[in-house]
C-alpha cells in the first residue's frame, strides 16, 4: 500500500470523488435497524465505503470531513440516493420484502445542490416510493438557516421520514424537540469502557431521555450496541429500534441477505411504531416506586401476550405469589379461563378502540385496579395491542381504612370466588376470583346457562342432580325463607385442573344493591391443601 500524508490523501480524496463514483469504488452497505419486539429488521442505515484501487480501504472519518471540508460531500450523498434507490428497485423486482433506509444528510446537500430535485429523479427513475427513505439529519444544520428548513419541508411534504441523528450531543440535546421527528436516534457509543457509579448515572440519563422523547410521541432508535447486556437493558426501557455490531456490521445488501433476519412487512411497521412510543414510567429499578406499574399486551387469536413492562409492573408481579412475566401469561390464557373470560368484555371494547378504560377485581386478596387503552391493530396478523397502568400502593397500614382492608384481605382468603347472579337481567357477574385451579364462567352469560357448565365441567358426577336443584335459582329465595339463617350452603365435590375432586363448600346469599335484587354466589376453600393462590 503506498504511503501518502494526511494533507495529500485529503487532496486525492477530493480530486477523485468523482472518479470514484463513476468506477465503483465507493459501495453503498447497510446495517440493519432490528424492532426489539420482533428481532426483525425494520430498516437499515444506508453507509458508504470507498475501496481505492491505490490506497486501498479509505475510512469513512476521513473521506467524509475532506468532501465536507471542500464542498463537495453533496456528490457522495447525492450518489448514496442513486444506489439506494437501484438496490431498493432490485430487491422489489426479486419479490423481497422491502425495509425503510435512512441516508445521511448534511448541510453541502442543501446549500450545493438542489437536494429536492435528487430525491424526485432518483425515486421516478425507480419507482420507489418517498416513504422508503428517511431523511437522518443532526439538529445542527438546520441552526439559524431557513432555507435549509424550507428544503427539508418540501421533502417531508413529499413523504419522507425525519430522523434527527446524534440526539444528546451539544445542539441538539433540547431545542431539537420544537420540531417533529418521526425517529430519534442515540448514539450510546459513549457508554463502552465506562463502568460503576459513571455507567449507572449515564444509563439514568438516557433513560430518562428516551421517556421524554417518547411522550412527544417519537420513536426510539438506539445506535451503537455492542452487548448482549446493552441490547437486553434499552430494549427493557421500551426502545423498539436497535442498531449496532451486536446483530450485525454495514454490509452490501446481497450479502445481509444471506445473514438470516427476518424482514418486517411494511404493512406492519406503524402498528409497531405505535407500540414502541408509549413512554414507560419508573423503568430504572430500586426497592420502591412512586409511579404506575404498565405494562403492553397484544390479544392475539383469544391469547394474551407481553411486549414489554417496567420495572414497578414486575415488582407488582412479584407482589402477587412472586410471578413473572411468563406465570402472569400462563393465568391470564389458562385452560379455564377465569382470568380471560373476567376481562372479555373489557378487551372487546379495547378492540374497538376504548381508551383509559377502568377495570378492577380481587384476586390473591388484593384489590387490583387498572387502567387500560387500546394502542393499534396489526393488519397483518389480526391482533391488536394494548397498554394497562396499574397503581402500587405499598404501605397499606397508614389509617383505619387501610387496617379494614388488611381484614377484609383475610375474610376474601377464605373464598375460592365470588359470582354475583343479577336477577333482574339473568345473567352472571364475577366480581371475584382467588384461584386458577378450576372452573370458568363467562361475564354476562346467562344463569341457566352458567349453572349447567359449571356442573357439567366440575361437580362430581354423583351430586349433579343435588347440585342443580340446589342452584335453583327460582326457588332460593323461598328455601331461605324456611330457614333461620340468611343463606344457603352445602359441600360439594369439585374438580380441580389436575383432575382431582376436593370438596368445596357453596353459599348462596341473596342481596340487595341499590334497590336491585342479586344472588352473591361463594365457593369456600375447606381444604387448606387445595393448591390455591393462597
Amino acid at each position: 500500500m503506498v504511503t501518502i500524508s494526511e494533507e495529500e490523501l485529503n487532496k486525492y480524496i477530493v480530486d477523485n470523488i468523482e472518479r470514484a463514483i463513476d468506477e465503483g469504488y465507493i459501495k453503498i452497505y447497510y446495517q440493519p435497524i432490528i424492532r426489539t419486539m420482533t428481532g426483525k429488521i425494520c430498516a437499515a442505515e444506508a453507509l458508504t465505503r470507498w475501496i481505492d484501487p491505490v490506497y486501498g480501504f479509505l475510512s469513512p472519518g476521513v473521506f467524509i470531513k475532506a468532501l465536507d471540508e471542500a464542498g463537495k460531500l453533496h456528490l457522495l450523498d447525492s450518489y448514496v440516493v442513486w444506489e439506494v434507490c437501484r438496490d431498493t428497485r432490485v430487491a422489489m423486482d426479486r419479490g423481497y420484502e422491502i425495509f425503510s433506509v435512512s441516508i445521511n444528510l448534511t448541510k453541502s446537500d442543501f446549500l450545493n445542490c438542489d437536494i429536492c430535485k435528487v430525491f424526485e429523479a432518483a425515486e421516478r427513475e425507480y419507482d420507489i416510493t418517498a416513504d422508503i427513505l428517511c431523511l437522518e439529519v443532526r439538529e445542527s444544520i438546520l441552526k439559524d438557516n431557513s432555507e435549509i428548513e424550507k428544503a427539508l419541508l418540501k421533502l417531508l411534504d413529499a413523504g419522507h421520514e425525519r430522523w434527527l441523528d446524534d440526539f444528546g450531543h451539544g445542539y441538539s440535546t433540547f431545542t431539537a424537540l420544537k420540531r417533529s421527528y418521526d425517529v430519534v436516534k442515540f448514539d450510546v457509543r459513549f457508554l463502552h469502557g465506562m463502568d460503576g457509579d459513571e455507567l449507572i448515572r449515564a444509563k439514568e440519563i438516557i433513560a430518562y431521555f428516551i421517556n421524554m422523547v417518547k411522550r412527544l410521541h417519537f420513536s426510539t432508535l438506539i445506535e451503537g450496541v455492542e452487548t448482549e447486556e446493552e441490547y437486553i437493558f434499552f430494549k427493557d426501557l421500551g426502545c423498539e429500534m436497535i442498531q449496532g455490531y451486536y446483530f450485525c456490521k454495514p454490509m452490501a445488501l446481497d450479502e445481509l441477505k444471506l445473514q438470516g433476519f427476518e424482514i418486517e412487512s411494511r404493512k406492519e411497521r406503524d402498528y409497531y411504531n405505535a407500540i414502541g412510543q408509549v413512554s414507560i414510567e419508573d423503568s430504572i429499578g430500586g426497592d420502591s416506586f412512586k409511579g404506575e406499574a404498565m405494562a403492553v399486551f397484544e390479544y392475539k387469536d383469544g391469547v394474551i401476550t407481553y411486549l414489554y413492562q417496567n420495572e414497578a409492573n414486575k415488582y407488582y408481579l412479584s407482589m402477587l405469589g412472586e410471578l413473572d412475566m411468563e406465570a402472569a401469561e400462563r393465568i391470564m390464557n389458562q385452560k379455564s379461563g377465569i382470568i380471560q373470560e373476567r376481562i372479555r368484555p373489557f378487551i372487546k371494547e379495547l378492540k374497538n378502540g376504548g381508551k383509559n378504560l377502568k377495570f378492577s377485581y380481587l384476586f390473591g386478596g388484593r384489590m387490583i385496579n387498572l387502567k387500560a387503552s387500546f394502542i393499534a391493530d396489526n393488519p397483518k396478523t389480526g391482533a391488536f395491542a394494548f397498554v394497562i397502568w396499574t397503581v402500587i400502593i405499598q404501605d397499606e397500614s397508614r389509617d383505619t381504612t387501610n387496617i379494614l382492608f388488611k381484614s377484609m384481605q383475610e375474610v376474601y382468603a377464605i373464598f375460592d370466588r365470588f359470582d354475583l347472579i343479577d336477577y333482574e337481567n339473568k345473567i352472571v357477574r364475577n366480581t371475584y376470583i382467588n384461584t386458577t385451579d378450576y372452573g370458568g364462567i363467562t361475564e354476562g352469560v346467562a344463569i341457566d346457562k352458567a349453572i349447567s357448565t359449571w356442573c357439567n365441567d366440575v361437580i362430581h358426577p354423583d351430586q349433579r342432580a343435588s347440585f342443580m336443584e340446589f342452584m335453583d335459582i327460582d326457588s332460593v329465595k323461598t328455601k331461605i325463607s324456611k330457614l333461620k339463617s340468611k343463606h344457603l350452603s352445602h359441600l360439594y365435590k369439585t374438580q380441580m385442573e389436575n383432575g382431582q375432586y376436593l370438596e368445596k363448600e357453596y353459599i348462596l346469599l341473596p342481596i340487595n344493591l341499590d334497590g336491585k335484587e342479586m344472588l352473591l354466589v361463594g365457593i369456600i376453600n375447606i381444604d387448606l391443601n387445595a393448591g390455591s393462590l393462597l
